[in-house]
């Protein structure tokens, strides 16, 4: 996911010349790669846990606490750093989007469960 997030960077820089939206994308594919690694952390943390309901918990509580991170991130990013507000947010939709997608790809192939993990 972090190599296909630095190629796209590279390739969105090279098609502008303005630095600073460069950053921005730069920033955005951070802020979603740490997204990213926070759901799969999370995701392996749930299943060392005996119920559904405790993996469950992860999980969703996880992606509020998530939400809100990447929220707080594109308004620090927006009002502190100044980045410019459009292609910071659509870079951060896009990544956020790839990643997700990923995350989804995952849990549809791979059973977290120990229960049901072949010995």
């Amino acid at each position: 996911m972090t190599l296909f997030s630095a190629a796209a960077c590279l390739i969105a820089a090279g098609l502008t010349s303005d630095r600073a939206a460069s950053t921005a994308v730069f920033v955005s594919a951070a802020i979603a790669t740490g997204n990213g690694l926070c759901a799969l952390l999370l995701t392996h943390l749930g299943s060392k846990r005996g119920s559904m309901k405790a993996f469950f918990g992860a999980i969703f509580g996880g992606m509020v606490l998530r939400m809100g991170t990447t929220l707080a991130g594109l308004l620090v990013g927006i009002k502190v750093f100044l980045l410019p507000a459009l292609p910071f947010a659509v870079a951060l939709l896009t990544f956020t989007g790839v990643f997700t997608a990923a995350e989804v790809t995952l849990w549809s192939r791979q059973n977290f469960s120990p229960r049901v993990q072949p010995s």
